[in-house]
């Protein structure tokens, strides 16, 4: 696991996409990352995730920038793009399509969530296509597993 708010607030802040892509190379991100929180990294496009592209590995990615029983709105907003994180996304689903790929749990940022381009004209939305896209792909996963127990949901019944 990788979470940024294990380290000082202040710290975590100043890091670059260039740092984060630097850090998620290091540690072979792609074939050894399960869990990653970019808890207060708010000066990143997303454009540093690019070492997580194509990787079957990847179970859960908190992109909220905030750390737990925080506000999630914050001031001014925060740079990530969903057009530069969006297609890296969609490359850990299609690598796994038809197969196994372990992306259970997406936080997004709520700037995305609050985005009137992803509300009000939601079939516009690359925001919008990607969910659906994303859970059209866990309908046809393997299995969907429990973040606590991790123990599998029963197959056809995906009522959580």
């Amino acid at each position: 696991a990788l979470d940024f708010g294990d380290i000082e607030k202040d710290l975590a802040a100043q890091l670059t996409d260039y740092d984060i892509s630097g850090v998620l190379v290091c540690i072979d991100a792609v074939n050894n990352l399960k869990k990653l929180s970019l808890t207060n990294c708010i000066n990143i496009t997303g454009v540093g995730l690019e070492p997580l592209r194509g990787s079957i590995i990847i179970e859960q990615i908190d992109l909220s920038l905030v750390g737990y029983h925080e506000s999630p709105e914050l001031d001014p907003e925060p740079q990530l793009s969903y057009t530069e994180v969006l297609p890296i996304l969609v490359s850990i689903i299609e690598r796994g399509w038809g197969g196994f790929f372990a992306l259970k749990h997406l936080h997004f940022p709520w700037s995305w969530r609050q985005d009137e381009r992803n509300i009000e004209y939601p079939w516009e939305s690359e925001f919008h296509n990607f969910l659906l896209q994303y859970n059209d792909a866990l309908l046809h996963n393997e299995d969907v597993s429990c973040l606590r127990c991790d123990r599998n949901l029963p197959r056809g019944r995906r009522g959580w």
